[in-house]
């Protein structure tokens, strides 16, 4: 399990998103959450509350929280008490849908709530696997945040260039979902 939070936000991309054995999607969209610096981060400033406890557990730990009535899903990249985390943002669906292209309708879709805070990855029913790899990953500010400094602008959500289901991405230049990847 990579430790580097940029790192994983990048590496999930092309990754298959389980549950109980059975694909959900590939993910095509991720968010780096960079902690304590990170202002636009549940742990800004070392915060740590009953809500955000999961992303204070060691790298491979889901943190799942609701937000605005949806459910986020982030995985833990970190070691125990050192609190960052990446936001899976978007799937490609096996179907060719477009239904995951956002963080709340992904885990809608899913079926993904707050049953899966905390859950070690090893032990859970919401697993990744090694998938495909995408032909060109990009970054962009991340969607939605409030915080009015400098991390609102930094570039820390990722995606697969051309891919028809990365959330709030113009309509132009998109590419039939095979060409998005390299293998």
């Amino acid at each position: 399990m990579k430790t580097d939070t940029i790192g994983t936000a990048k590496a999930l991309l092309g990754m298959k998103l389980c549950l109980a054995g059975r694909p959900l999607g590939r993910i095509v969209e991720t968010e780096a959450y960079l902690g304590s610096k990170d202002s636009a981060c549940h742990s800004a400033n070392g915060r740590r509350t009953p809500k955000n406890e999961a992303m204070y557990l060691s790298a491979g730990h889901w943190y799942v929280y609701q937000i605005y009535g949806h459910q986020m899903l982030n995985l833990v990249t970190k070691r125990r008490d050192v609190a960052e985390a990446v936001l899976i943002r978007a799937l490609e669906l096996p179907n060719g849908e477009i239904m995951a292209n956002g963080p709340g309708k992904l885990t809608k879709f899913a079926g993904i709530d707050k049953r899966f805070n905390g859950d070690f990855l090893p032990d859970s029913k919401l697993q990744l696997l090694k998938d495909r790899v995408p032909r060109v990953i990009a970054s962009r500010p991340r969607i939605g945040l409030t915080c009015k400094d400098r991390w609102r602008k930094e570039p820390l959500c990722f995606y697969v260039v051309g891919n028809r289901h990365v959330s709030k991405i113009s309509k132009k230049s998109l590419l039939p979902d095979e060409e998005t990847w390299l293998s």
